[in-house]
């Protein structure tokens, strides 16, 4: 992900009024979840081509920030500085379902694999070659995958409650993306 720059952004969006603001960011937001169209042409009176692919870029920083920070005070923290900041977190505001749908589906096509089933259970281990005594409880977790052009496969992991919880939170913290 590209750094934020509010210097880099301000003198891309110079010439932008809040009304040209709001109008761009639903139509990139529109033409990112594939219902509208983001034309050059409507803009070209108050920036250059060269610009306007750099713009793009900018507010695709920007909109993945907004998603991902906890909540809207912080993103207004990160965007001081920015000409039309309160109208850009407005809009955000506004199309925040739309920007985590697109993020997600921009995520889910990164991989090609996709959880189709899992199963899981819990065994009990007595003892080892190495401890006489052991009663250590470890979750045998199966997972039934498939790649969009091939067969299913079976991945069977055997955690211990440590790397248990290390999943559950990695999954919860993924949820909480969402």
């Amino acid at each position: 992900m590209n750094q934020y720059d509010s210097n880099k952004l301000n003198k891309l969006v110079e010439n932008f009024d809040a009304n040209y603001i709001v109008k761009y960011i639903h139509e990139l937001i529109d033409s990112w979840i594939n219902v509208g169209i983001l034309k050059y042409a409507n803009y070209s009176h108050l920036i250059e081509l060269e610009d306007w692919w750099k713009l793009e870029k900018e507010f695709d920083c920007l909109s993945k920030m907004f998603s991902y920070l906890p909540n809207e005070q912080e993103f207004k923290d990160k965007i001081e500085g920015l000409k039309h900041g309160d109208i850009v977190t407005e809009t955000f505001k506004t199309r925040k379902n739309d920007l985590k749908s697109f993020l997600m589906t921009k995520s889910v096509n990164f991989s090609q694999t996709y959880l189709k089933n899992f199963d899981w259970s819990l065994k009990l281990v007595h003892s080892s070659d190495k401890h006489a005594k052991l009663d250590e409880l470890k979750c045998l977790l199966t997972l039934e995958t498939e790649k969009v052009s091939s067969n299913e496969n079976l991945t069977l992991m055997e955690l211990d409650k440590y790397q248990l919880d290390n999943l559950i939170n990695t999954l919860e913290t993924i949820e909480n993306v969402k």
